[in-house]
């Protein structure tokens, strides 16, 4: 009986409260257990201790990849270093400048701008559900730049239809776009080239087009409305007036054939646009390169071609007549059939121009030195280039603002605060991760720029212009970075090259070697090129030597044999940080010869790179820290959890324990109730 009653008791999720003894067990087990919980209760402070110092990496981690998005907006020195550009005639062009575009001004007159081909239909339809092509199927064809376009259609095939299947024939690649315009007369077909400049026209193939088409879509039932030209500028008086039109002039070297040899064994077709015409020439399997000259000039009207022996070489020149809009344009198969006069295979020598600056766009950025001139209208307008110092200040306000973020962030994390004589740490306090992430970041800031020489630097560190670290204890930026804006704006206006190359060098090259005594750049040899995210930034020891020959026979690379090919030495080896860095020598007199080449990683690089191994999710030491930290938590998760375990059977053995008491203290209550029960009655009889 005793056991149903223990069972009953301790069984699912009943407690007892005294029951029949009228005793709160149930109140003497949860204070019992209170006791046996001290340990939990430790371990369970403990570890959100650890998982506090964990969400502060984590945290820290945040805002070290938040300053690590700022720095990488300002590592290049055109994003550093503002320039700024004033037009005087907005109207015209206005543009943007490039860290290197010169402090100057500019005299620019805007003759023309570059303009794209466009077509519109004479034919009028009344529908743009008109069927095009009388009933019948055929094939629409046309050439636009170097590329030929055949469309086909079916017998009901309407012009809308047919522009779509314009739109998306595979060999068009949306270098024309037509559409249905309704100009209140009816419904025509425009089609517009899409690429701006002369030499992209579009032009019908009326030879492949088929007949049923010609009525409604010959060359002649299109009305040119804009012709493709090109931008045409003047700059600070250049070309003289009036300018010289110049030719465009192609030619094809055939490597090893004679102008008497045959173009092609087989035959084929030379097809090429020229001043808005098409010219298709058949070449026949006996034709030579000298037949074909003459062919393309019959067929030209006048002496395009010329076909000349020079070196063992047969040299096919094709020259336009003067001209912006006489270009060449050699149509690429399946116009031209003969693979060797493919367009790649000529070279333009010349283009053809009305005599002024002339691009195919009217965005240019290739005739004033960083700067980008974008035109908008003809006319004439002065642009001036000067430094913008207002936003560089700014950059470096910025760079200064977000590192403080984060060295505020550790400096909070590890303070020591001192009330009276009560010292406490903050969470972090005494941590090494955190005190040596602190100093890599204070080792950036306070050292010389990476692959920065003091000898031949104007500028190597940022205390050098104004950026220095507060050492006043007490001070409320204690251990953060101060700006000196008036010794900034000093170093600013006396070598703004220098100031951007510290803050954003972006992988500048440099050489030095030591002559009498005094270190100069080196005449010997000079800096070739490197391999993005191979070769890293620092200084690096350069030596080789040279036989009576004039051949390199050794050479090493921040102390690492090097590989020789011809004039130039390779850095090698895995762990070399100079790894493929190409230097170039110079002087190949015999001698053995040393000097050094820095490749400068400005301080923005160089901080963010320091970042980036920090928060790496593998490797990274914040990473590490974590995992070390979660290693710890684990550890008290398992012995939380053999706490709980021994407490749940301690709960059980009380429970069950105390359950039999109160069975047998039911047991004896009832034997005392019987026994009073007696003792009443013996009374009562008596």
């Amino acid at each position: 009986m005793a056991d149903d009653l223990t069972t009953s008791l301790v069984s699912g999720s009943i407690r007892f409260t005294g029951l029949g003894s009228g005793t709160d067990f149930d109140s003497m087990i949860t204070k019992l257990l209170d006791v046996e919980k001290t340990r939990t209760n430790r371990l369970e402070s403990w570890r959100s201790e650890w998982e506090t110092k964990s969400e502060s990496f984590d945290t820290l981690s945040t805002s070290l990849l938040s300053l690590k998005t700022t720095l990488d907006s300002m590592n290049t020195p055109d994003e550093f270093l503002v320039k700024q550009v004033a037009s005087s005639n907005s109207l015209a062009l206005t543009a943007t400048a490039g860290s290197s575009a010169e402090e100057s001004s500019h005299q620019i007159d805007v003759v023309s701008l570059a303009t794209n081909d466009m077509h519109m239909g004479a034919v009028i339809f009344s529908s743009p559900d008109a069927v095009i092509s009388g009933g019948s199927a055929g094939t629409f064809a046309f050439t636009v730049g170097s590329r030929q376009v055949s469309v086909d259609v079916n017998a009901t095939t309407t012009l809308s239809q047919f522009v779509n299947l314009i739109n998306t024939d595979p060999d068009n690649r949306n270098s024309v776009r037509a559409s249905v315009i309704n100009d209140g007369s009816g419904y025509r077909l425009q089609i517009r080239s899409m690429d701006l400049g002369a030499g992209n026209d579009f032009i019908v193939d009326d030879s492949l087009t088929s007949a049923n088409l010609l009525t409604n879509f010959a060359k002649s039932q299109f009305i040119e409305t804009q012709n493709a030209g090109n931008a045409q500028l003047r700059v600070d008086g250049y070309p003289l007036l009036p300018p010289t039109q110049t030719a465009d002039i192609l030619k094809a070297t055939l490597t090893g054939a004679a102008s008497t040899d045959t173009v092609s064994a087989s035959g084929g077709t030379f097809k090429f646009t020229y001043a808005g015409n098409i010219h298709t020439i058949s070449v026949a399997a006996t034709d030579t390169w000298s037949d074909l000259a003459a062919k393309i000039n019959a067929d030209a009207g006048f002496s395009m071609a010329a076909a000349a022996d020079v070196s063992g070489n047969v040299e096919l020149t094709l020259t336009g007549q003067p001209g912006s809009g006489n270009q060449i344009s050699i149509i690429d198969s399946p116009g031209t059939t003969i693979g060797t006069l493919q367009k790649r295979n000529f070279t333009q020598l010349q283009g053809a121009t009305d005599g002024y600056i002339e691009r195919s766009s009217n965005s240019i950025s290739d005739v004033i030195s960083g700067v980008t001139m974008n035109l908008t209208s003809t006319g004439s307008t002065t642009l001036t280039t000067s430094l913008d110092p207002e936003s560089v200040t700014e950059n470096v306000r910025t760079f200064v603002d977000s590192v403080n973020t984060v060295l505020q962030q550790i400096k909070e994390q590890t303070q020591v605060t001192t009330v009276g004589s009560n010292v406490s740490g903050s969470i972090l306090t005494g941590n090494y991760g955190l005190q040596m992430i602190q100093q890599k970041l204070k080792n950036i800031l306070a050292e010389k720029g990476l692959g920065f020489d003091y000898d031949m630097d104007p500028i190597t560190s940022l205390g050098s212009i104004g950026i220095s670290t507060d050492t006043s204890e007490g001070s409320p930026t204690f251990g953060l970075l101060t700006l000196d804006e008036s010794a900034f704006s000093t170093a600013l206006s006396e070598n703004p090259d220098a100031v951007a190359r510290l803050f954003s060098a972006d992988y500048y090259p440099s050489t030095k070697e030591i002559v009498g005594g005094v270190a100069v750049e080196s005449s010997n040899f000079k800096f070739d090129s490197y391999i993005k995210g191979v070769t890293g930034a620092g200084d690096f020891a350069i030596s080789y030597t040279v036989d009576a020959a004039g051949n390199i026979t050794s050479a090493r690379i921040n102390g690492t044999a090097a590989n020789i090919d011809g004039n130039k030495i390779v850095a090698a080896g895995g762990d070399n940080p100079a790894r493929g860095l190409a230097v170039e020598i110079l002087n190949l007199s015999a001698g053995t010869y040393s000097g050094q080449v820095q490749i400068k990683s400005g301080k923005a690089e160089e901080l963010s790179q320091e970042i980036k191994k920090l928060t790496d999710p593998l490797t990274g030491t914040l990473e590490i820290l974590k995992d070390n930290y979660q290693d710890i938590m684990d550890s008290i998760d398992d012995k939380i959890a053999y706490e709980e375990r021994r407490l749940e059977l301690m709960e059980r053995t009380l429970r069950t324990r105390f359950a039999n008491l109160e069975s047998v203290l039911g047991t004896y209550d009832n034997i005392a109730s019987q026994l009073d029960s007696q003792i009443k009655s013996l009374s009562s009889s008596s």
